[in-house]
């Protein structure tokens, strides 16, 4: 894949409409609705083909004979600021590697099924970036960070380190996570560093937690201890972070609270330990205090460290097949490269099908590319409540959300502001609205 920048494009304020109208590229246009990449102008080979797309931010290129797709990121996206009316030729991309906290418009199959492209977490997008904070598999056989047990024992004396570690800032979550932990934290003892239930100094210069999130001093860190509380901030199938794969590059053992399927992408089946298997905090807590009296009990779930990762869908459905790196990956490049190029080479299959008098490909997203379940919180024995909390309102509100874009939609009113989408949808979310109210 290689680029080629545009120079004369500057600014494109200075241009007037027919410029971008009338400009002669012959080559599918892309444009980035959302302003992503800061991209005003780059012409694009995909797959060491002949070719080639532009790619840019400036929305005028939709009047342009060759535009053809617009891509949106997930965290950016809004209802009332989309390119409405859609055309038919018109082809829409998602990318969206983050959280369910940051937009549960995605958790819905209206929204979803605007989508033609899709790259997400969820290994039935498109291109799916599951792992997408895992540089390679051998990373987690790494010894770098490696600590025995004995000298796992001898720190828990020496430095008066708890068991477990907890390392998160982000204390408002969709998961309620830390209203778990604080039940938890009753029957054993928990260091936790970050904003939530603070109760251990970082040094200053590890405290922002994105310079942070990979640093030496954090991996040698989670390496002294026992276990690590690898709870997702968001619940959905496939969400794994940092959390997850940072311990197991360590050897310390992560308590998982996430992704139903994290078991797909363990390095056995015999490496972690999931909330979900215990009916309390204080039964998770007794199968913690067993293993850290333990050793070999313990040593038991860090046999990877030591033999060929067993994990197939791990080896060979994900890693080995990942089309794309990360940290600026020299030889496969990035997934949002790696998303243009998927968009780019299906809209030239379309063509060269419609060259050949061929039914053109249909391309849509559904609702398993993304798709996530109602936020769920914690009573307060540490017991799963549905359809409960704060954050479940934000999920039920977001319907209401799409209801109504879907009724202005059907009505053919497209510029609608912010604060009108905001107005018409708590008309729908309150208890004792009538439909007549609307609009």
């Amino acid at each position: 894949m290689s680029n080629i920048i545009l120079p004369y494009i500057k600014d494109e304020e200075e241009k007037g409409d027919n410029f971008f109208v009338k400009q002669e590229l012959n080559v599918p246009i892309l444009v980035w609705w959302t302003p992503f990449t800061l991209d005003v102008g780059t012409y694009t080979s995909c797959g060491g083909k002949s070719e080639q797309c532009f790619l840019s931010n400036v929305r005028k290129y939709r009047a342009n004979k060759d535009f053809e797709a617009f891509l949106f990121y997930g965290t950016d996206f809004r209802l009332h600021d989309l390119p409405l009316p859609r055309l038919p030729h018109e082809h829409w991309g998602l990318l969206h590697e983050e959280s369910p906290k940051n937009s549960y418009l995605f958790s819905y199959e209206d929204i979803m099924n605007l989508f033609n492209h899709s790259a997400t977490f969820k290994r039935n997008s498109d291109l799916p970036l599951t792992t997408q904070w895992l540089s390679s598999l051998e990373d987690l056989t790494d010894m770098k960070y490696f600590m025995s047990v004995k000298d796992k024992n001898r720190l828990q004396e020496e430095e008066n380190l708890s068991p477990v570690i907890y390392l998160q800032s982000d204390c408002n979550t969709p998961s309620d996570r830390d209203i778990y932990i604080e039940q938890l934290m009753k029957y054993i003892k928990i260091d936790s560093y970050g904003s939530c239930l603070h109760n251990r100094d970082l040094p200053d210069h590890l405290r922002d937690p994105i310079q942070a999130m990979e640093a030496t001093e954090i991996l040698k860190l989670v390496g002294k201890y026992k276990f690590a509380l690898a709870f997702e901030n968001a619940i959905c199938t496939d969400y794994i972070t940092e959390k997850f794969w940072r311990p197991l590059k360590t050897g310390t053992i992560p308590v998982v609270f996430g992704s139903d399927k994290f078991n797909d992408f363990l390095p056995d089946n015999h490496s972690a330990i999931s909330l979900l298997d215990y009916e309390t905090p204080a039964d998770l807590a007794h199968i913690l205090h067993q293993l850290n009296k333990n050793d070999t009990l313990y040593d038991s779930y860090r046999e990877y460290k030591f033999k060929n990762i067993q994990n197939s869908t791990l080896v060979y459905q994900t890693m080995i097949n990942r089309t794309w790196g990360i940290h600026n990956d020299r030889i496969k490049g990035n997934f949002i490269n790696k998303f243009e190029c998927l968009v780019c080479e299906r809209l030239y299959e379309n063509r060269r099908r419609k060259q050949h008098a061929l039914t053109e490909y249909e391309y849509r997203s559904t609702l398993d590319h993304y798709g996530c379940p109602p936020p769920t919180t914690f009573d307060e024995n540490g017991s799963l409540l549905q359809n409960a909390g704060t954050w479940y309102q934000t999920y039920q509100f977001t319907k209401c959300q799409i209801d109504v874009f879907n009724m202005f939609i059907q009505n053919k009113y497209y510029n609608f502001s912010e604060k009108e989408l905001f107005r018409e949808s708590s008309k729908l979310f309150h208890p004792n609205f009538r439909r007549d109210d609307l609009f």
